[in-house]
């Protein structure tokens, strides 16, 4: 590994700022390896901790160190922050909200 990726790893990091030990290349010692892929799938789960500990652990180093997942992540986070924003802002009328539970109420009844 070259010295530029020993530090961009570090930085990605916070300068080691990973919960476990890292060997002399910045590589964590204790998580395991995920793909590119099975973090953007389980970035809803992470984002909701929902995963165990180990497997957050995982999608959170990835997401640490991967330059291409890490935006994603972001924007994720960002989506809900503004979804929060508009709920305190915005407020579904009565009838409107009354009418959405009735037709969850009746999925249930069909799913259950």
């Amino acid at each position: 590994m070259s010295v530029v990726e020993r530090l961009k790893r570090l930085l990605a990091g916070g300068g080691s700022g990973h919960p476990h030990p890292v060997d002399g290349d910045g590589e964590c010692t204790t998580c395991r390896p995920i793909s590119c892929m099975e973090a953007i799938e389980r970035v809803h789960e992470y984002l909701d901790g929902e995963l165990e500990e180990a497997t957050a652990s995982d999608v959170g180093h990835h997401f640490k160190v991967c330059q291409r997942c890490y935006p994603h992540l972001r924007l994720e986070e960002r989506f809900r922050e503004a979804l929060r924003e508009a709920q305190k802002r915005e407020t579904c009328p009565d009838h409107l909200r009354a009418q959405v539970l009735e037709i969850l109420a009746v999925e249930a009844k069909q799913e259950g």
